[in-house]
């Protein structure tokens, strides 16, 4: 919880002035921040609207699919919905989800120190460095780039469920991954390499280990 609170302030004094304007201003003044709000009011509209119909955009009629022609930002809409449905202000849904992208990318990788067996001050060194290095932190405009927060979070437990082998782990890791998958396209293609490296890593330590002699020269 401490964790939490400290990656909110960081993420509060880092994003400063948007911090104390986030009805009114953007990071980022382009036709991609339009878009984006484009994209969490069409989401947010089709939540309740035609959720079987999601992906049928307002755009290029008559086409079909449209929603698909871009990042879809559906995870991320999940985050905006509900300040979109309170006030209307895609601003501020738009900029309120970017700033909870960074401290759920400083929890996520908190939690995926500690999973690793890491102390807290390594752990949350982790989240620091994942959530506010400049080559992501300064994206934070750009939400299909910026919002990369279920990654660690998916890692945490697809560890667990290699270690434990309990099938709820392995639950939460696709869940988890299935948001990413959701809320970028970019970020699920890192989540699938990682997977990939992490399971085949452990596979080739179970090996060394099995083999005896080998284990203590790892280990």
């Amino acid at each position: 919880m401490r964790a939490f609170i400290l990656y909110v302030a960081v993420t509060l004094c880092l994003a400063f002035p948007l911090t104390i304007h986030p009805a009114s201003r953007v990071m980022l003044a382009s036709p991609d921040a339009k878009l984006y709000m484009w994209t969490l009011a069409w989401d947010t509209h089709a939540f309740t609207h035609q959720p079987l119909s999601l992906f049928d955009a307002n755009i290029y009629y008559p086409e079909r699919h449209t929603l698909a022609y871009s990042e879809n930002l559906i995870g991320t809409s999940f985050l905006a919905a509900p300040v979109i449905w309170l006030t209307g202000n895609l601003v501020l849904a738009m900029n309120l989800a970017a700033l909870a992208t960074c401290v759920l990318c400083g929890t996520g990788a908190y939690l995926l120190g500690r999973s690793l067996g890491f102390g807290a001050g390594g752990a949350f060194l982790c989240g620091l460095i994942y959530a506010f290095a400049p080559p992501r932190f300064m994206k934070i405009g750009q939400l299909h780039m910026n919002a990369m927060q279920w990654i660690p979070f998916s890692l945490a437990y697809l560890h667990a469920y290699l270690d434990r082998g309990r099938r709820a782990d392995l639950h939460k890791a696709l869940g988890f991954g299935s948001l990413q998958a959701l809320a970028s396209g970019h970020g699920a293609v890192f989540l699938v390499v990682a997977s990939i490296v992490i399971c085949g890593w452990r596979a080739v330590w179970a090996s060394r280990c099995a083999c005896g002699p080998a284990c203590v020269m790892w280990g």
